[in-house]
């Protein structure tokens, strides 16, 4: 419902899920609560004082018992509760009372459980990735020739909190590119264009090659096409809104897909990729306030 914008019903529905989780299973409905009273506070029955009031007694008992937990992994688990715990009162803080000191050390206080609960980060790992990306693509890496001539997909990339899903939607209101949303349709297809790739590189036949990239390329497309029809429909049905005559651009947006992007211009030369910069603080800053999704980032 929250996906849907039914934010009134959702805010019924998760304080419901509050009332009757004695056990506090659920710890996600605090983090739903706070996204919904952030659109508008009389969509959860009690405002911010019907969470905010449990949180100031949840939060210490979490945090005594995490002290006293011998278990690795029993840690982990409240420390990952009391990352979005803590991470719902920076939200209260930043956006009801407008206490800055609050906020920030609500802030703080999550991504020290945050943090405490994650693997340690590769950095090496990550630099050797992309410096072996780099020594594989590079002008001259397969011939001119190999290639899709379509211009038909646009690709937007770049780091989180960079501004790219409002790019998406600006570009999607143009009548003649639409979106297919968070989900890559190149990315899904990735394992299948490589190892067709192969296989064909392998015969050592340049025009196998070549037409082996634009049955991949022409699958992609295709696939775009499909995913706009369906969402078209149903966004037709549901909201009476008169179907779209179909478009010639399509938006693929994955910010991840920067490391795809010798791949992507080998089977799309023509194709416009699009790389989103922010000022760099206000890009990390962003990024260290918005709690995104486990396993994300």
């Amino acid at each position: 419902m929250i996906i849907l914008g039914q934010y009134e019903d959702a805010g019924k529905d998760l304080m419901a899920t509050l009332e009757n989780d004695k056990q506090n299973f659920f710890m996600d409905a605090y983090t739903g609560l706070a996204r919904i009273l952030q659109a508008k506070e009389d969509y959860v029955p009690g405002g911010w004082d019907a969470i905010v009031s449990r949180l100031n007694d949840l939060i210490p008992s979490l945090e005594g018992m995490i002290n006293s937990l011998q278990h690795d992994e029993q840690k982990k688990m409240i420390a990952n509760n009391l990352n979005r715990l803590h991470h719902v009162m920076f939200t209260y803080h930043d956006v009801k009372t407008k206490d800055t000191a609050e906020a920030w050390d609500h802030l703080t206080r999550s991504y020290k459980f945050k943090m405490s609960a994650l693997p340690p980060w590769q950095g090496g790992i990550e630099k050797q990735k992309i410096s072996q990306t780099m020594q594989i693509f590079h002008k001259g890496f397969w011939p001119l020739e190999v290639g899709s001539d379509s211009a038909v997909p646009i690709f937007i990339v770049g780091f989180v909190r960079s501004g790219s899903t409002l790019l998406e939607r600006v570009l999607d209101a143009h009548p003649e590119i639409v979106g297919t949303g968070e989900d890559s349709v190149f990315n899904g297809r990735l394992d299948k264009i490589r190892n067709e790739i192969v296989s064909a590189s392998v015969l050592g036949d340049p025009n196998a090659l070549a037409d082996t990239v634009r049955k991949q390329a022409d699958n992609v497309v295709a696939e775009m096409k499909e995913r706009w029809e369906v969402i078209d429909a149903n966004t037709a049905k549901s909201t009476e809104v008169k179907a779209r005559s179909e478009p010639k651009r399509f938006v693929d947006k994955m910010l991840n897909n920067y490391y795809n992007i010798g791949f992507i211009h080998m089977l799309f030369p023509k194709a416009l990729i699009l790389h989103v910069i922010r000022e760099p603080m206000d890009t990390i800053f962003s990024a260290y306030k918005h709690e995104f999704p486990p396993g994300k980032f």
